[in-house]
């Protein structure tokens, strides 16, 4: 419970300037503009037409504008994320598109989506998979996705070396250190706590394969030094 409040509390705080602040973190880290790492995301995932869109931790909204933008019906795009001071930044932006409210965005948590099994033919998911129990994440997504429906994620993929003893905890440290002194401490809590959510390519696959995932391609993407934990582009299959 004390890290769902210092997420929420972090990214309340951090809700009028989130895209700034994301921008910065990815070039200074990976050297990946937000809107370049934001399209490439919807880019790996072609969608169609009929296609039933969840967007998990939508944040301000971004993944949806540039999925309505691109043609595809605002009332199949849905949009949940834990931070209310999210979703009102994500409210102003989808409402500013058409003149009108956005119906489907959603203050709850990806570990208990309220939507009815297999209400969606798609689930993506960017940059918050850290912030999440994983294992459960992924059950829920699947429990949400229709029979063939796919799961997309982007977000940052931990280190083997992190499974030998006291190296977890070293970056757990320095990631407190730098949110502390660039951010504030809610932040440097959320993301030191997040450390431990941070899987593997490997790990990544077996927790997939666990619930029931198929066709499942995980691909690690250029990160601009070797010490930080590479990005991973995930995809799978229920």
């Amino acid at each position: 419970m004390e890290d769902k409040a210092n997420i929420i509390e972090a990214f309340s705080e951090m809700a009028p300037r989130y895209e700034q602040v994301v921008d910065s973190e990815l070039n200074r880290f990976w050297g990946w503009s937000y809107s370049g790492f934001i399209n490439l995301l919807l880019t790996s995932m072609p969608v169609q037409p009929q296609d039933i869109i969840l967007d998990v931790a939508t944040g301000t909204g971004v993944i949806p504008s540039l999925l309505e933008k691109a043609g595809h019906p605002s009332n199949q795009i849905h949009a949940l994320d834990i931070t209310m001071s999210m979703l009102l930044h994500a409210r102003r932006r989808l409402g500013d598109q058409d003149g009108h409210t956005h119906q489907h965005l959603v203050c709850a948590s990806a570990m208990n989506m309220p939507y009815a099994n297999s209400d969606f033919t798609q689930v993506i998911c960017g940059l918050a998979t850290h912030h999440m129990d994983v294992k459960m994440l992924i059950l829920e997504s699947y429990r949400v996705l229709r029979s063939g429906g796919k799961l997309t994620i982007a977000d940052a993929g931990g280190s083997s070396i992190w499974k030998f003893p006291g190296v977890k905890f070293l970056v757990q440290i320095a990631a407190f250190i730098y949110f502390f002194l660039v951010e504030n401490k809610s932040r440097a809590w959320a993301e030191t706590s997040a450390v431990s959510n941070v899987l593997s390519k490997d790990d990544w696959s077996l927790v997939l394969m666990n619930s029931g995932f198929r066709n499942i391609v995980i691909q690690k993407l250029k990160s601009r030094y070797f010490w930080v934990p590479s990005p991973l582009l995930i995809k799978a299959e229920k």
